[in-house]
């Protein structure tokens, strides 16, 4: 199944294509709910996949029981935002089943809306790579053996999914070492920033690993002077940026303003394996 990363009109309630997004009332202490779900309310890909009911259409669990799988209840809730012609809503049903996606989130309490997210996208990709085992067994079964493909590919991973590479230069030999890293997100400082393009340029930029943070390296055989740069080698198709708004453990808030543009280019951010291939 492609990914339609565009909005299809004809899927929306005419109030939902003309008129603002349904509102959500908080329901004490859930605003960090209801960023969250309206974040993923508005990602188009995943929202038209919700608004085709391509995963309760085949989901494993028995009807009596898909009150219990988190992603059929997230698209429960996404189409209904994305349906209906009231102004305001009450996202009662998600909220009454936080522990579905987390165990240890209480109604009433403050989470954290990053915390809960990663909860979420983390829920519904496990569910999906069960109903995609299970499907394998089936067809395995069908077919008298056999083994199933398609790994730990999930329509979730294709959203939201990328990867980084972490390269370290030995500066005495030349050497390079890169490790890859499956993301769902990329979570940047902003206490030195004031725009995500600097705060991201901060991210990416070289690290001398020197002093007493020198490297060992395989190739000399000793602690030596390195360079250690991170990459993006697997742009995701929906780039998701947590802005940390906390200094350090017992630190403050940071409330400031952080400034963006509409169009966010990450060429410059790409290992140069990525834009070869590009």
């Amino acid at each position: 199944m492609a990914l339609q990363m565009t909005w299809q009109p004809s899927l929306l309630n005419l109030k939902r294509r003309s008129g603002p997004p349904l509102g959500l009332r908080n329901l004490g202490n859930s605003c960090y709910l209801n960023s969250v779900l309206q974040c993923l309310t508005y990602t188009p890909p995943l929202a038209q996949f919700c608004l085709k009911s391509q995963h309760s259409s085949n989901c494993d669990l028995a009807t009596e029981k898909k009150s219990e799988c988190p992603f059929c209840i997230l698209e429960k809730r996404i189409v209904r935002s994305l349906s209906i012609d009231s102004a305001l809503d009450t996202p009662m049903k998600i909220n009454n089943c936080l522990r579905i996606f987390a165990e240890h989130f209480r109604c009433g309490r403050q989470e954290d809306a990053h915390e809960f997210l990663r909860y979420v996208i983390d829920a519904c990709h496990n569910v999906c790579l069960r109903l995609k085992k299970l499907q394998q067994m089936q067809l395995q079964r069908k077919k008298g053996g056999g083994h199933g493909g398609g790994g730990g590919n999930t329509v979730v991973k294709e959203i939201f999914g990328g990867a980084l590479q972490s390269q370290v230069k030995c500066l005495s030999c030349g050497v390079e070492s890169n490790k890859v890293d499956e993301i769902m997100d990329i979570s940047l400082d902003v206490l030195h920033s004031g725009s995500l393009k600097e705060a991201l340029n901060k991210y990416f930029q070289p690290e001398v690993l020197d002093g007493n943070n020198k490297y060992k390296c395989d190739n000399c055989k000793k602690l030596v002077a390195a360079r250690k740069q991170m990459s993006i080698l697997q742009a995701p198709n929906v780039l998701v940026i947590q802005l940390k708004r906390f200094e350090g453990i017992f630190g403050g808030k940071i409330d400031k303003g952080i400034t963006f543009e509409e169009v966010l280019v990450l060429s410059s951010y790409m290992c140069k394996a990525s834009q070869v291939r590009a």
